[in-house]
């Protein structure tokens, strides 16, 4: 019976041997297995940092990394390329020391509740030059909500700005083209009267010759008074006497007329590019001195210039912002088709710290199918040949983009349409004037 027990018992350690020999056998298989699964997430997170470093330095753009106080962690190379800084230089500084308004910026994303955040504003060179940027930032949070860094990409606008300029200038080469022929004719007219006005002058003068003639005749007993009683008749003294005054004065005002058209269009036409204070509603008159062609046979304009302060603003910009309302509420008058005059209706006011332009038309309206396209570049209703698309697209960057206000409009189709514009008095971002 011992003996049996002693077997039994040597039988059950070498069963339990094995068991213990296969379970870790099992374990280090699931050892090896977890080491090489952990090996290929390694590789693949190296993979993919690799990748995300890769993008660092091919993203079209200053790539940087912020800490929640606005110091630089880690940016690219095109960061510093765009800035003009040493590689390397800026990490652990304030982004502040670039760009002024940085902590700012850094508040709204912060509290922004959009996981991007886009805004569009101004870095400082070291040599102290400005260049615009647009911004596109990320607030990176943890599981608490609590932020732990932003990220951001800074592109460069001054190729964009650039652009923007040279296809404005464009249009307004391209308007000035249209409005040629136009302008000529306005200037025609006053120099057609101007014309007649002083070759009935001359004929007059001639006549009151003869009449001056004859009366050193009569002094000098050479005609007699009946004579110069005749000459006297023929020239029709107490006649030219009346309107000879009157031609002289046609004369002037012709003259005016030309010379203010002509002054309207070098201010229309002038290529300044900086900021300086701007008469708004002299501004719209000389825009309708220009396109005055384009309308006066179409609609009557309506002008209610309230009392305006000065605006700090690219003149040039808005004269074609202006002449291009002005023409596209003219086209829409003729668009009707009806044949009868439209009304065009400019009125100004104060609002506030800004200044509010409505340009009204009792055109055909807009479509509500197209409301949401007419400031797209290129969109146009108009026939081939008859408009670029250029106008509201060019007109809406030059307002809001370029000098920070608004563009908007409400329209009633078979009514009309209303265009307002709202301008800061200070100018963009409350800039001072050259």
């Amino acid at each position: 019976m011992s003996t049996a027990v002693i077997d039994g018992g040597a039988g059950l350690s070498a069963t339990s041997t094995v068991a213990a020999d296969a379970r870790i056998a099992a374990l280090e298989q699931q050892v090896r297995e977890r080491d090489a699964e952990l090996l290929m997430n390694q590789r693949q997170m190296s993979a993919v940092y690799g990748y995300l470093l890769g993008l660092y330095e091919v993203i079209p753009g200053a790539l940087l990394t912020l800490s929640p106080r606005g110091e630089i962690t880690r940016t690219n190379r095109e960061f510093h390329s765009l800035l003009g800084i040493k590689a390397g230089s800026s990490i652990h500084r304030s982004l502040a020391r670039f760009w002024p308004t940085a902590p700012a910026f850094i508040e709204r994303c912060l509290s922004a509740h959009d996981a991007l955040y886009r805004a569009e504003d101004h870095w400082q060179l070291r040599d102290g030059e400005s260049i615009p940027v647009l911004l596109s930032a990320s607030c990176q949070r943890d599981e608490e909500g609590e932020p732990l860094a932003i990220l951001v990409v800074a592109i460069d606008l001054r190729e964009q700005r650039k652009l923007e300029m040279d296809l404005r200038q464009a249009q307004k080469l391209e308007s000035l083209g249209q409005l040629a022929a136009g302008i000529a004719h306005e200037i025609n007219t006053p120099m057609q009267f101007v014309g007649d006005n002083l070759h009935f002058i001359h004929e007059s003068f001639e006549a009151l010759n003869k009449v001056v003639d004859g009366g050193s005749a009569v002094r000098n007993g050479t005609l007699a008074g009946e004579g110069f009683d005749a000459l006297l008749a023929e020239a029709d003294v107490d006649y030219l006497r009346l309107r000879v005054p009157r031609a002289i004065e046609r004369s002037i005002e012709g003259i005016h007329r030309v010379a203010g058209i002509v002054e309207a269009m070098k201010r229309f036409s002038h290529p300044r590019t900086e900021l300086a204070e701007v008469d708004v509603n002299a501004s719209f008159a000389d825009a309708l001195i220009v396109a005055h062609n384009q309308y006066k046979y179409i609609a009557d304009v309506v002008t209610e210039f309230g009392e305006l302060p000065k605006v700090v603003a690219h003149a040039s910009d808005l004269n074609q912002v202006f002449l291009n309302l002005l023409i596209n509420a003219a086209h829409a008058i003729e668009a009707r088709g009806d044949g009868q005059r439209g009304t065009i209706t400019i009125r100004t006011e104060p609002a506030g710290e800004q200044i509010a332009v409505h340009v009204a038309d009792t055109g055909t309206g807009i479509p509500d199918a197209i409301r949401q396209r007419v400031f797209d570049p290129f969109f146009t209703t108009k026939a081939v040949g008859k408009g670029t698309g250029q106008g509201l697209a060019i007109a809406r960057s030059v307002i809001v983009d370029r000098h920070h206000g608004s563009l908007d409009f409400t329209t009633e189709v078979g009514v009309g349409t209303t265009f307002t514009i709202r301008l800061p008095v200070a100018g963009p971002g409350g800039e001072e004037a050259s």
